[in-house]
């Protein structure tokens, strides 16, 4: 029935954008309270740069945007159907897209893989099973 495999595409959709907000609850975790070594490690800096005042507070801020990426997906999925909800989703997932292209091209170019591969799958998925 085509109307049920519509479904579980949909269900299989809006479970892939939960698991991308949850990738950014540990992103921001391991921002605001990740020990010095792991986020040395998990960043690929120095960690004489990590342990920097400036940095620290640079990434706690890129942390609470993550968390509030995180948010804003988890907040979507409560929108019942529709325009709205493929709207606001499409453009989530874009924007994570874009900014993980702009980290990988600037920072590390895993970050596409790790944000931008799952984002923009998720997004394509969106446009046409949300």
């Amino acid at each position: 029935d085509s109307s049920k495999e519509l479904n579980i595409l949909h269900t299989f959709t809006i479970v892939l954008i939960i698991l991308i907000g949850l990738e950014h609850v540990g992103i921001m975790g391991l921002e605001l309270l990740g020990s010095d070594r792991l986020i040395a490690k998990s960043f690929n800096l120095p960690l004489a740069e990590v342990e920097r005042p400036h940095l620290r507070t640079a990434l706690a801020n890129q942390g609470l945007y993550n968390g509030f990426v995180a948010l804003s997906l988890f907040l979507i999925i409560f929108i019942p159907g529709g325009t709205l909800l493929r709207g606001m989703a499409i453009g989530l997932l874009a924007g994570i897209f874009i900014i993980a292209a702009y980290g990988a091209l600037t920072v590390a170019k895993r970050i596409l893989w790790i944000q931008g591969a799952p984002a923009l799958i998720t997004m394509v998925l969106a446009m046409f099973f949300l």
